[in-house]
């Protein structure tokens, strides 16, 4: 009796002795009896107690209204009989209503047929209420082992249709499950909170991203248009617009590198308008002196053909023999004059055309010289001027043909300017160049003129000289030559002093004569 004082969940208590015969019942729905003797050695539940120590029978409903639970603990030894127990699990309602899981959350217990144990609603309890066709329920009960203690998470829909997430446990080896189960909507109350806060920092995000994209972009548009802006005036030929960017970003290094580019435009365009000014000044000085020239050299073309014309009709007159060789003389000279004019011509057209091409060979420079003597000692007695040629016995490598026309122009050009005195050319040799001089004792050639006198077509005063004055081509093919010919040419003169013009020739080995055969 003081057993059942103390648990009062317990409604009726059974002592056996270890044959297994009921020797005592004492229970608060009947009387008190002993000595009943009942055998209950062949039952399962007292054979499973002997060897395990314990069983714990199934639910059941005493009356068809509270569910009861018997326990049957066997003793320690075989010596020692044993006690059964029905216990009234409505008392376990109380433990289970003061559960509080969350705002609407509740648990409940089943047994391993998914039937209700205790529950917050206690009818469904009494109503002997089977949840194993709930599919949470179904599978807690598939999933958890007996006693195994794990739990396991489902999600569906409860009693009430109400979508849940349910928890389930086996804590004790008694065959019961504790399921606990929360709305959906209470359970994933702080996920959604957290989805919702990040949603508004994800937007807030976009927001800001936007916002700096749209700044970017403008801070980026408005350099590219200055850019195109700019490149669109300069490549229109406003080459003094300039295109300011500020910072020191790529734009304005890319601003500063067009504003570069059209201040060398400018600088190119003011150079080439300054050389096309200088080639249109070139060229009408040019045309300038080809008038001069085509003026000039009528004149003096017209003149040996006058003379022609006269010697010719003297000699119709049928005059003395001696008159006649005069006569012939002078027909000579003029026809000479006229091919001396014709070749300075012809060897101008030759230069400004290139057709002329030097073909270089070693050959000794006396027989040049020689020509050189015979050519114009005559003109020079004619002028009461001394001529002298020096010797060489050197050997050097020119175009004989170019060189010896660079050295008649030379010779002409001083017996032809000068009225008395002396005419030379002098050989001089060192280090491996043999230098021809051409010395006259002229009038001289004014400093001021001295870098034009190579020039084409140009022919310096000489106030007060007798004689001819040339078309005005002899030192320019002088020049045009020498540069050919990569022959270094040089010149001093003075007013009063003479002029002397030289030419630098490389000196080859002189050469062995060929045989006869």
């Amino acid at each position: 009796m003081r057993t059942l004082r103390a648990l009062p969940p317990v409604s009726t208590l059974r002592l056996l002795d270890p044959q297994g015969r009921e020797q005592l019942r004492v229970s608060r729905l009947g009387p008190d009896i002993a000595g009943t003797g009942t055998d209950l050695s062949r039952t399962d539940a007292y054979v499973t107690a002997r060897q395990q120590g314990r069983h714990i029978g199934p639910i059941y409903f005493q009356e068809g209204s509270e569910p009861y639970v018997t326990i049957h603990v066997g003793g320690v030894s075989p010596r020692q009989g044993s006690v059964v127990a029905d216990v009234n699990l409505k008392l376990i309602w109380d433990i289970v209503t003061a559960l509080r899981i969350g705002e609407a959350g509740r648990a409940f217990l089943v047994d391993a047929q998914g039937h209700l144990i205790s529950h917050p609603d206690i009818s469904l309890v009494l109503r002997q209420t089977d949840v194993s066709s709930l599919p949470y329920v179904r599978a807690a009960l598939e999933k958890l082992p007996t006693g195994s203690g794990d739990a396991v998470l489902v999600a569906g829909r409860d009693l009430a249709g109400r979508d849940i997430l349910s928890a389930s446990t086996t804590p004790l080896a008694l065959g019961w499950t504790v399921i606990t189960e929360l709305p959906r909507a209470e359970a994933l109350a702080p996920v959604y909170t957290s989805v919702r806060l990040w949603l508004i920092v994800l937007a807030c995000g976009l927001a800001a991203a936007v916002l700096c994209g749209i700044l970017i972009a403008r801070n980026m548009i408005r350099p590219i248009e200055t850019l195109t802006t700019g490149a669109i005036r300069i490549g229109s030929g406003d080459l003094d617009h300039r295109i300011a960017i500020s910072g020191s970003n790529e734009f304005a290094q890319l601003g500063e590198r067009f504003n570069e580019m059209a201040q060398h435009l400018q600088a190119e365009r003011a150079t080439l308008e300054e050389k096309v000014n200088m080639r249109t000044l070139e060229l009408a000085r040019a045309n300038q002196a080809k008038s001069r020239f085509l003026a000039s050299a009528s004149h003096d073309l017209r003149q040996p053909l006058h003379a022609l014309s006269l010697f010719v009709d003297e000699l119709r007159s049928q005059p003395t023999e001696a008159r006649r060789l005069r006569l012939n003389d002078n027909l000579a000279e003029a026809v000479d004059r006229l091919n001396g004019m014709f070749d300075a011509i012809l060897d101008t057209s030759k230069i400004e055309a290139g057709a002329i091409r030097p073909s270089l060979s070693h050959f000794p420079l006396a027989p040049l010289l020689d020509n050189l003597r015979g050519m114009f000692v005559s003109a020079a007695e004619a002028k009461g001027l001394r001529l002298e040629i020096d010797g060489s016995v050197a050997w050097v490598e020119s175009d004989r043909l170019l060189l010896q026309r660079i050295l008649q122009n030379l010779v002409s050009n001083a017996i032809r300017y000068t009225d008395a005195g002396l005419v030379c050319v002098a050989c001089t040799e060192a280090d491996g160049q043999l230098t021809i001089a051409v010395c006259d004792t002229g009038p001289g050639i004014p400093a001021a003129l001295q870098s034009d006198i190579f020039g084409e077509f140009f022919r310096a005063p000489t106030p007060g000289q007798s004689g001819e004055r040339g078309l005005g081509l002899g030192l320019f093919i002088v020049e045009s030559f020498a540069r050919l010919l990569d022959h270094p040419l040089g010149m001093r003169s003075q007013p009063g002093h003479g002029s002397r013009f030289e030419i630098r020739v490389p000196i080859v080995p002189e050469m062995p004569p060929l045989p006869r055969n």
